[in-house]
């Protein structure tokens, strides 16, 4: 299996990346989203996790957020990713944090089967990965059967479409591959469906246009060397994407939600 993000994930951690990083964020926990620690950080809490927990993260990439949860927790975790690459990135991530022995880490695609039993999670978090997955329902059917009962799903979805979007914007938004932009109230019916009980939302887009706009002028201020690694149309188009992301949420034609429900 391969994925969109292979190449930016085979040097994620590069001296290079990690300064883009605290640039752009403010502070680098090695996210590959628009998640900000400070975010996390309050997040951490709605997902009642204890050093008896077991936690699950789909589309965990190389795991910066899962493991800053992991290590605050003291839960053990899983995280899933289609990347290779980014396994490979997390795994060197654990490693180095001393969380090996904490956290698994398994390639895995993400509009297949979980593959765990029934009820084997006391949480699960997907972060700006829904968007991405072909079947939402599926998935969400999948989380319930994960779960235990009263277990946590706490997802980001910056792909809910609250206003105009031309057809241009969608495939500028879009450069990595699939993309799947729905209207409000979508994930709200499905994850009813699923059997899980939505507890809160949450509009996080004014903390993706303080992302966007950081990543935006992070990689201009590194362009020569952007332009080196990545090639002139790459670093060209991933720039665009970036400007169609910022003026999208800027006239909040395309949000990002955050969504907290639990298994029946």
């Amino acid at each position: 299996m391969s994925a969109p993000y292979d190449k930016l994930y085979e040097h994620f951690d590069s001296p290079l990346m990690r300064q883009l990083r605290a640039e752009a964020y403010g502070e680098d926990i090695g996210q590959h989203s628009w998640i900000t620690a400070e975010e996390l950080r309050a997040d951490i809490p709605k997902l009642k996790l204890s050093p008896e927990s077991c936690l699950l993260d789909l589309g965990c990439g190389p795991a910066g957020p899962l493991a800053y949860i992991s290590a605050q927790s003291k839960c053990q975790a899983v995280g899933l990713d289609v990347s290779a690459n980014a396994i490979a990135a997390a795994r060197a991530r654990a490693a180095s944090l001393g969380l090996s022995e904490q956290i698994t880490l398994q390639q895995a695609n993400l509009n297949e089967q979980i593959p765990f039993a029934d009820a084997h999670f006391h949480a699960v978090v997907s972060i700006d990965v829904v968007l991405h997955l072909r079947d939402r329902a599926a998935v969400f059917r999948e989380v319930a059967r994960v779960l235990v009962p009263g277990g946590r799903f706490l997802f980001t979805d910056a792909g809910v479409i609250t206003g105009p979007v031309s057809s241009e914007e969608i495939q500028s938004r879009a450069p990595h591959g699939y993309a799947q932009f729905v209207p409000p109230d979508v994930n709200e019916q499905l994850l009813e469906r699923a059997g899980l009980r939505l507890i809160e939302t949450c509009n996080r887009t004014p903390g993706l246009l303080k992302s966007a706009a950081g990543r935006l002028a992070a990689r201009e201020s590194r362009r020569t060397e952007l332009e080196k690694f990545e090639g002139s149309p790459t670093f060209l188009r991933q720039q665009q994407y970036l400007q169609t992301v910022l003026a999208l949420a800027q006239r909040t034609a395309l949000s990002r939600i955050m969504y907290l429900a639990e298994s029946r």
